[in-house]
């Protein structure tokens, strides 16, 4: 069985970053994606989906530190499906990409008060990867923790 999404898209915000108690950091943000088609009498139009990603630990820290709304990212990750009780007692569902892979694309943010020599953008931007999806699965990623070029 496979549960892959790949997307490429724009934040539609700036990314909400929360540090957990054990540790663990996550990151949650909107991202857009537009589809063309042709209506039946012959209009290009455009349709927009929006996408709430999940990204864990030094990806959500790479995301606070450099990504805004309106960046473009891609990014590859799976669907997951969380369900809670809303206020007035009804079990809901939504539904989340869990990023597993992200790469930024163009110029990349820096953070306020940095040089900017030294966040220049590459043509080959880093992919960043998430090796633990969540923290039951720690113990099986040999604890390897990811080297930022920057």
């Amino acid at each position: 069985m496979i549960n892959k999404v790949i997307l490429l898209g724009r934040l539609g915000k700036d990314p909400q970053v929360k540090q957990l108690d054990n540790g663990r950091v996550v990151c949650n943000v909107t991202l857009a994606t537009n589809d063309y088609y042709t209506d039946k009498d012959g209009n290009r139009k455009e349709s927009t989906e929006w996408h709430n990603l999940e990204i864990w630990d030094n990806q959500a820290r790479t995301a606070e530190r450099f990504l805004k709304k309106g960046s473009i990212i891609y990014v590859e990750g799976k669907i997951r499906t969380d369900k809670y009780v809303d206020p007035e007692g009804q079990e809901r569902q939504i539904k989340k990409i869990r990023v597993l892979n992200m790469q930024m694309m163009g110029a990349m943010a820096r953070p306020e008060g940095e040089n900017q020599r030294s966040y220049s953008p590459t043509s080959n931007q880093p992919v960043f990867e998430n090796r633990s999806e969540n923290a039951d699965d720690n113990q099986n990623d040999d604890n390897v923790d990811d080297d930022l070029p920057f």
